[in-house]
């Protein structure tokens, strides 16, 4: 699924740094994904679900415009880059087949729905079992739900892969990515990627500011040069700036949150 993460920024005033308690840190100090996660406190899973829940209703019902990360937005905040790579594939391919992988209870089909009238569209969310039998129970006829990349593909064959804020928080997201590009998808959106310059991924420990929730969890950094191998066979198309500030781990690592989209090359 996704969480919201505010960071500091890199070289950060002093009245941001006053405020940097309030704000998500990425403690690089562990040195090891396994470390991270044995310092991590974990997150209230059920109360992140049943926020979530409660604003994908508020959507359903038209008192919201749409939700992220379980707040309710009044208003459209559309995410141009990833709306605008959806739309190229359905008009390149006359449909669009999305596999979103940890996709929430739908979250980017109901911020972006509007622009989906008159297209044909299959909406394929591939999350935890938890939010998959919410999702289902929710009844929303335009979205369905998986627990694996497997199962989805027993339903659909994607044309687009959608990546928002999950990649990272993944102990194996190598193993994933490998498995997502090796679906009939020819194009896949990244966004909200935290990426550096770093010549490895660094993982961190991402601890969540108690205003948002009680939480913390690992979290990998990706190094640019690791993700760009990962995509050797893939053409990127496009690439843009996330929502979220730049940032920089508690050991001075500086990152920032990004997209991609990227097609496969022709003679792949």
């Amino acid at each position: 699924m996704s969480w919201q993460s505010w960071v500091v920024p890199a070289g950060v005033s002093n009245w941001a740094a006053r405020r940097s308690r309030y704000l998500t840190v990425f403690d690089d100090s562990g040195g090891t994904w396994e470390a991270a996660q044995a310092q991590s406190s974990g997150y209230n899973a059920g109360e992140i679900l049943s926020r979530v829940k409660t604003s994908t209703q508020a959507v359903l019902r038209a008192e919201a415009a749409f939700e992220r990360d379980g707040v309710e937005f009044a208003a459209p905040q559309y995410r141009w880059p990833v709306l605008a790579g959806l739309l190229e594939v359905a008009t390149r391919d006359g449909e669009l087949k999305v596999l979103d992988f940890g996709g929430s209870l739908g979250s980017l089909y109901w911020q972006h729905r509007k622009f989906f009238t008159g297209l044909k569209v299959s909406w394929g969310v591939v999350e935890q079992p938890e939010f998959v039998a919410v999702g289902k129970d929710l009844d929303q006829s335009s979205i369905d739900f998986f627990s694996s990349v497997t199962e989805s593909l027993e339903s659909v064959t994607p044309n687009v892969v959608l990546l928002s804020s999950v990649l990272q928080y993944l102990p194996n997201p190598e193993q994933t990515l490998r498995e997502l590009l090796a679906t009939p998808a020819d194009t896949v959106i990244l966004d909200r990627t935290p990426i550096s310059t770093a010549t490895s991924n660094v993982p961190c420990l991402q601890v969540v500011p108690q205003h948002i929730y009680a939480g913390s969890y690992p979290a990998w950094i990706f190094s640019e040069t690791w993700l760009r191998n990962q995509l050797a066979g893939w053409e990127i198309v496009a690439e843009f700036d996330g929502i979220e500030p730049a940032g920089q781990t508690k050991n001075g690592i500086n990152f920032s949150w990004d997209g991609l989209i990227v097609r496969r090359k022709a003679n792949d």
